[in-house]
């Protein structure tokens, strides 16, 4: 039996010490020394820490009357059509955020790569009055309508730039690209003063922790609010030899495009202080976007336009997304609330940060080309859609530009990440959600001349993830249990060996397959392996599915443990699951790989366990 951890860890040392010092080694003391290492990581374990990923295989039936997640859809459908009609009697808890919902024009809508159908069944479309009865574009939203979707547009310049460069591009100093930084960064006698360009690699723009300024002149720059007294506010006149503010290209000027120069452009960010050193913390950064398109554009040797619709739009076609606005006469099918200037900009150096357009149905053509791999192979796939830096919140990371949220499951306390973009520019508001663990995700485009416009478009989000990942993982599960769930066993005459495998349903159980029975050659391996402890994986979990075989490879881990007020930060490590992964072998084979044969509808034919080296066909179902 596992001892309580802190004596476990000291009688373990104790005799650790003692094989070591004994000279002579002997075989028994060595056979000791195997045991303790086999047994450390089951008894230290106290608390469960599911491997990342997925708890069953994604679900492949979102639409049909059956699936659990077109119920919640219709749930979330009835919920919002609630708050739209101001109805009291709504079931969904009171939302203060949402209460503006009506002032605002958005469209929802979900994609799937399993189930082709989502894109078109899932979605849902609202049309404020301001957008009915505005005179210029569309009157009447829907999957087809054309919305500004603002910073969702940095996605789109990491994609094209994955797709696009060379991998050693991405690490090269921005002062081999843009000489004219060069002499800036030799001349940079102060960390706190000047951007270290030379340190500024792409890949540190594109994640967002480059350090550089937020943006070239913002919103938030008080020289372009109108009438502004700048004393008024306790700031001084500035002086027309001030070394920033002369340096500035757009300075005093009204001439929208004295920017577009990218020469002048980057003459006007290189003199501005920093944020942080480079690969310090992350800061959201316009600007370093708008230097990543110019980077595109420099080693590509092609426009900005011509790299999007080159890379991306066309291979998927993306049919109704551009990095311009349309021409006049197809105005009628985009949405433009008030002023018609924060639909029809167009500038060049804004494109690759938050100047792109696109609909609810082309969203879904990328979610849809991403989590398929249909352009970027699955192996740059997987490492793009990883965090590259945290934030000081638990719940965050931040990728390239992945914004990384963590949603925890009430019920069972695992953990789906979300990789997220979103976007508020103007009078238009996005995001972009994938869910790598379902090969699923939504998209969310709105525009409004409402202030909560945004506020209104994160609430919509937080209302959808709440309903439908449950949803996810339900119909999940649900699937699992018809696909793996039942008993399997040995065709070979006089061996008696089996499996028995049931959906983990009771309640908050940890999702996944639960091994129920395992005998191998006539032993019962859940019981009678007292060296490897009462406490042996039972739980199974998706590790890698190929395709091309039709076999999907799962990893046994522990079931719900009793929380132990022994782990801390640093001791918690020794309890995580990913520690301990492949840890007993035999043979070389590990003794928590099993690897399934399944057909062309995912239902399991087979089941080899590795270690066992048997193969055991399914008995039933």
């Amino acid at each position: 039996m596992c001892q309580h951890t802190a004596e476990g860890l000291k009688n373990i040392s104790s005799t650790l010490y003692t094989i070591i010092s004994n000279k002579k080694k002997k075989t028994s003391d060595m056979s000791r020394l195997r045991r303790f290492l086999t047994l450390l990581p089951i008894c230290l374990t106290s608390v469960r820490a599911d491997y990342l990923g997925p708890r069953y295989p994604p679900p492949a039936d979102l639409t049909s009357d059956e699936s659990l997640v077109a119920a919640s859809w219709e749930n979330l459908t009835l919920t919002l059509q609630a708050y739209l009609s101001g109805n009291d009697e709504s079931t969904a808890p009171s939302n203060d955020a949402l209460s503006a919902i009506q002032n605002v024009t958005f469209s929802l809508g979900m994609f799937s790569i399993h189930d082709p159908t989502a894109t078109e069944i899932l979605q849902f479309h609202h049309t404020s009055a301001e957008v009915a009865n505005a005179s210029n574009g569309s009157n009447q939203v829907d999957g087809d309508t054309i919305y500004r979707i603002a910073s969702v547009s940095k996605l789109f310049t990491v994609y094209a730039g994955l797709l696009m460069l060379d991998s050693t591009d991405w690490d090269r100093p921005l002062t081999d690209i843009f000489p004219q930084l060069v002499e800036t960064s030799s001349n940079n006698n102060t960390l706190v003063g000047h951007v270290q360009w030379d340190l500024v690699t792409p890949r540190a723009l594109a994640a967002q922790i480059a350090g550089v300024p937020r943006d070239l002149l913002s919103l938030g720059e008080l020289l372009f609010q109108p009438d502004l007294n700048p004393t008024a506010l306790g700031l001084p006149l500035l002086d027309s030899n001030d070394p920033i503010s002369s340096s500035l290209p757009c300075v005093g000027s009204e001439d929208p495009a004295c920017a577009e120069d990218p020469e002048r452009y980057i003459m006007g960010v290189q003199e501005r202080p920093p944020t942080f050193l480079p690969w310090t913390s992350p800061a959201y950064t316009n600007n370093g976007f708008a230097l990543l398109g110019q980077v595109l554009a420099n080693i590509t040797g092609k426009t900005i336009d011509e790299v999007y619709r080159e890379s991306i739009f066309d291979p998927l076609d993306m049919t109704n997304s551009n990095s311009s606005p349309p021409i006049q006469s197809e105005w009628s099918r985009a949405v433009i609330p008030g002023n018609l200037s924060y639909f029809a900009f167009d500038s060049d150096m804004t494109k690759s940060s938050g100047g792109l357009l696109s609909t609810t149905q082309d969203l879904a053509k990328l979610g849809v080309g991403i989590l398929n791999h249909t352009l970027l192979p699955p192996d740059e796939t997987r490492k793009w859609m990883k965090p590259l830096s945290h934030t000081a919140r638990l719940q965050s990371s931040v990728g390239a530009p992945w914004e990384i949220a963590r949603y925890t499951y009430a019920d069972s306390g695992v953990v789906t990440d979300l990789y997220t973009k979103s976007g508020d520019s103007g009078h238009y508001s996005s995001w972009f959600v994938l869910l790598p663990d379902f090969d699923a995700g939504f998209s969310i485009l709105a525009a409004s001349t409402s202030a909560e416009r945004l506020a209104t478009v994160g609430a919509i989000g937080d209302l959808v993830t709440a309903t439908i990942l449950p949803a996810l993982m339900a119909q999940a599960a649900a699937e699992a249990k018809r696909n793996f769930e039942g008993s399997y066993a040995s065709t070979v005459e006089g061996l008696n060996s089996s499996l028995t495998l049931s959906l983990n349903q009771s309640q908050g159980a940890p999702p996944g397959l639960a091994i129920s029975s395992f005998i191998s050659n006539g032993t019962d391996v859940l019981l009678t392996l007292p060296e490897m402890g009462r406490n042996l994986p039972n739980r199974l979990l998706p590790s890698i599915a190929d395709v091309a075989t039709g076999q999907v490879a799962f990893r046994a881990v522990r079931g719900a443990d009793a929380p132990s007020a022994q782990v801390g930060p640093i001791s918690q490590f020794l309890t995580a699951d990913w520690i301990s992964v492949d840890v007993l072998t035999y043979g070389g084979l590990s003794t928590e790989l099993f690897v399934f044969d399944v057909d062309s509808s995912g239902k399991a034919m087979a089941v080899n366990p590795a270690a066992f080296r048997v193969k055991l066909e399914r008995t039933d179902g």
